[in-house]
């Protein structure tokens, strides 16, 4: 699993590329973490997207790290946009029944256009 964590003047995004799992998910907390504390630290409150247009699967420890994300936006009065979920991934978020608890949209450019 590969992440990329790029900041502008208007948001913050995070994309994800391979399996998110078991093994790869405390990566994915660890570097949310970090992030979120550096911004925590500068006062910077940007809306954070979640690009999974590159990720090719996620287990339930991986719906884990999302929901902690989502959570801690939450607590921040932040925002978390998810956008790009491939079908099988966008699969697994609608059993767990994320899909009614997260905002998720299409594309980048529609995550963006929300902000």
């Amino acid at each position: 699993m590969e992440i990329t964590i790029t900041e502008n003047d208007t948001h913050t995004l995070m994309a994800v590329s391979g399996r998110i799992d078991a093994i790869t998910s405390p990566d994915l907390d660890a570097k949310f973490n970090e992030y979120h504390e550096n911004a925590r630290e500068k006062a910077a409150k940007l809306p954070v997207v979640l690009d999974l247009s590159q990720a090719e699967y996620i287990s339930s420890a991986g719906l884990r790290s999302v929901l902690k994300m989502a959570k801690t936006c939450n607590a921040e009065k932040n925002r978390l946009l998810i956008c790009g979920i491939q079908p099988l991934v966008y699969e697994v978020f609608r059993i767990s029944g994320f899909v009614s608890i997260l905002t998720i949209v299409n594309t980048r450019e529609d995550a963006l256009a929300m902000l």
